[in-house]
């Protein structure tokens, strides 16, 4: 059975439509990739962000095929073909104002950010800031605060940008981020001028105690004792270790300004346990220097020594609790040493041995002549 022209004539031309579709469609879209990238390459914000306009650009490329295929479809008459991609375009197109209103703000959004961090580093130079950063360490002070104005701005632009997509599988989770960001940046800011103030303190009053211990001359008194040399004076030990204090307590309340509780305790508990340790040790010092100062003045070597030996005990026991000794554990030692050698003597007296004690006390009371 032959086919008629009138009947091949209606396919032949449905056929020749979805040709001329097809080409078309292609056509528009590689153009409309090539104007895509052209025109996104051209702004100012996105010269250097090659890849996200290539993005771009294959995305339109990609879209203008797909609704060339849809087309294409439907001019051979596939419509239960089609139906799928036509539902899929319509979600597309419904959220096109919302991804072009998002592009707008976020692009907007970094124009505005850059602005605002030139102006920045403007402002820093014009009030000669510069000079202030070199002193505590910071070679571009204007950069760091332009970028930390441009990284603030950027953070609201984010956050109006995923509003404006209205996609809350997507956005809402990068929105309740970015707004515990934004809620955390006080807090921040107040944990880094707290931490800088008392650091601050803590610095000049290091300074001003090194200079008294080097107009008292404590150095050559440490040095007597044992905890001072060259490499390092005890004025510079001093310093650091007020530097120290300075450190721990400004974390400590840092911590407490960042709610970061374990933090704080931990750093708290460290503060007390080295001032613990530096007031024992204090203690320690003055009980060697006093008795150092009375080995000196006494004239007799046995009892300078035995004065220089019970300052020593006596400020060790006396620092012990600072340590963490129980009180109640050096009361019995004491006790129990002060018994002992008064047990002893009574026993050198008592017991035959009274020309051997009187000896020992006409030595101890006995002045050196030489």
């Amino acid at each position: 059975m032959e086919l008629s022209t009138a009947a091949i004539m209606p396919y032949a031309v449905m056929a020749l439509k979805a040709v001329v579709i097809a080409i078309v469609g292609y056509i528009a879209a590689v153009i409309g990739k090539k104007i895509t990238v052209k025109l996104l390459g051209s702004l100012e914000s996105l010269k250097e962000q090659r890849e996200f306009v290539k993005s771009a650009g294959s995305l339109v490329y990609y879209l203008i095929l797909l609704i060339t295929v849809v087309a294409v479809l439907e001019a051979l008459g596939l419509k239960y073909v089609t139906q799928p991609f036509l539902d899929l375009l319509n979600k597309v197109a419904s959220y096109i104002p919302n991804v072009i209103g998002a592009t707008v703000i976020l692009v907007v959004g970094i124009l505005l950010a850059k602005i605002a961090k030139e102006f920045t580093n403007s402002l820093v130079e014009t009030f000669q800031l510069e000079e202030l950063g070199k002193k505590y360490g910071i070679e571009d002070l204007g950069g760091a605060l332009g970028n930390l104005v441009y990284i603030f701005i950027l953070l609201f632009v984010s956050i109006a940008a995923l509003n404006a997509l209205q996609i809350n599988a997507i956005t809402a989770p990068a929105v309740s981020m970015l707004t515990a960001i934004l809620d955390a940046i006080p807090r921040i800011v107040a944990a880094l001028i707290v931490f800088g103030i008392i650091f601050y303190v803590g610095k000049v009053v290091a300074d001003i105690t090194a200079k008294i211990v080097d107009e008292l001359n404590i150095d050559e008194i440490a040095r007597e004792i044992g905890i001072s040399s060259d490499k390092l004076k005890f004025a510079d030990l001093v310093k650091y270790t007020i530097l120290t204090f300075a450190v721990l307590l400004g974390l400590s309340q840092a911590f407490h300004y960042l709610e970061a509780e374990a933090l704080y305790q931990l750093t708290y508990q460290f503060t007390v346990i080295a001032f613990k340790l530096v007031v024992a040790s204090v203690i320690l010092f003055v009980g060697a220097y006093l008795g150092n100062i009375f080995e000196k003045r006494v004239e007799n070597e046995t009892l300078g020594k035995t004065i220089k030996v019970a300052f020593i005990a006596a400020a060790v026991f006396i620092a012990l609790p600072y340590v963490g000794v129980s009180p109640q554990i050096i009361e019995i030692v004491v006790l129990s040493i002060c018994f002992g050698v008064g047990l002893a003597f009574a026993l050198a007296f008592g017991l035959g041995g009274k020309e051997f004690a009187v000896e020992v006390l006409k030595k101890l009371t006995k002045s050196d002549k030489e």
